[in-house]
């Protein structure tokens, strides 16, 4: 593990394994959701063609995505490990957390969360493909795989109160875990609607529709400042992505209508601080959002402001 995460994934896979042994979901089924779509070493103790030739198959189940049926080897693969009043299956529960380290924001993760639920393999994996395909028919397509770490990270950031929503997405009487952004275990457990009409407007709102349309240049900002940071052998700073979804739809922010100035504009804001309170960095700024001469180009000019830009970062060192 880097040494970044260290502790945090530490503390994390700790408490994981204190939520799946606790009373209530010691009674249940526990399981580790794979995304075959990413990758892992054939190594690891949670290949999925090795647990395929060696775990018991009625512990596995494949989620059968409607886009793979073509080739289920590829579609997400759910493993139990635990049965109700069993232990847990620790080594495999290790694995998995080593794996996230590895995998960290990779385009797709392999490990995508962890689940307790009433409902034995077969039955939790059909129950959470119907789940993908009614939230996605809420956000007008096809099918929204919400297990994926960072959608799921993206969805929790559209509410204001997530518990009170996240558990739409799941079965009954089933709580789900997955590790942030931040590496922090997030846990939400399942909500009951009475019909399609009460989840659509329960799940949906503008937020959630806005970040799902704009998920892709949300998660290159998070790959980059991920990369910037590792750089410098320094941890992310604490809830980045809440820090990304701020300064993307800030009135500077959309404003800029140029992909690569938007990006560049949260990129130097979570790096410096607030740029727009030094009148030097928010006229720069200015000119770009009003001169079509100069869009695409404000990451540049940013870059030759140091002295702003430091005081700018002092400033906010200070403040805090």
């Amino acid at each position: 593990m880097k040494d970044s995460s260290l502790i945090p994934l530490s503390v994390a896979f700790d408490k994981l394994k204190k939520e799946l042994s606790n009373d209530t979901n010691q009674q249940k089924y526990r399981y580790i959701l794979l995304d075959r779509l990413g990758v892992v070493s054939e190594l690891s103790l949670i290949y999925s063609e090795e647990l395929e030739e060696n775990f018991p198959s009625d512990r596995l189940a494949v989620l059968k995505r409607p886009t793979l049926l073509h080739e289920l080897h590829s579609c997400p693969l759910l493993v139990c490990i635990a049965a109700p009043n069993e232990p847990l299956n620790r080594e495999l529960l290790a694995a998995a957390i080593v794996q996230i380290d590895d995998e960290f924001l990779n385009k797709k993760q392999y490990v995508s969360g962890f689940i307790a639920s009433p409902l034995p393999p077969k039955e939790l994996a059909e129950a959470l493909v119907e789940s993908c395909l009614r939230a996605g028919k809420a956000l007008n397509t096809n099918y929204l795989p919400f297990y994926e770490p960072f959608i799921l990270d993206l969805i929790r950031h559209s509410y204001i109160e997530p518990n009170s929503h996240l558990g739409l997405l799941l079965p009954t009487d089933s709580n789900y875990y997955f590790v942030d952004m931040d590496y922090q275990l997030y846990a939400f457990h399942s909500i009951s609607y009475q019909d399609e009409w009460e989840f659509v407007l329960n799940f949906t709102n503008e937020s959630l529709r806005y970040n799902h349309l704009n998920k892709p240049q949300l998660y290159q900002i998070a790959v980059t400042l991920s990369d910037l940071y590792e750089e410098k052998e320094k941890p992310l700073p604490p809830k980045i992505l809440s820090k990304i979804i701020h300064y993307f739809y800030d009135p500077q922010g959309k404003q800029l209508k140029n992909a690569n100035d938007r990006r560049a504009y949260v990129l130097f804001s979570i790096i410096y601080g607030q740029l727009t309170e030094n009148e030097q960095l928010a006229e720069i700024i200015n000119q770009v959002i009003n001169n079509e001469e100069k869009q695409g180009q404000l990451g540049k000019l940013l870059s030759q402001e140091e002295h702003a830009l430091t005081s700018i970062k002092s400033k906010a060192l200070n403040n805090n």
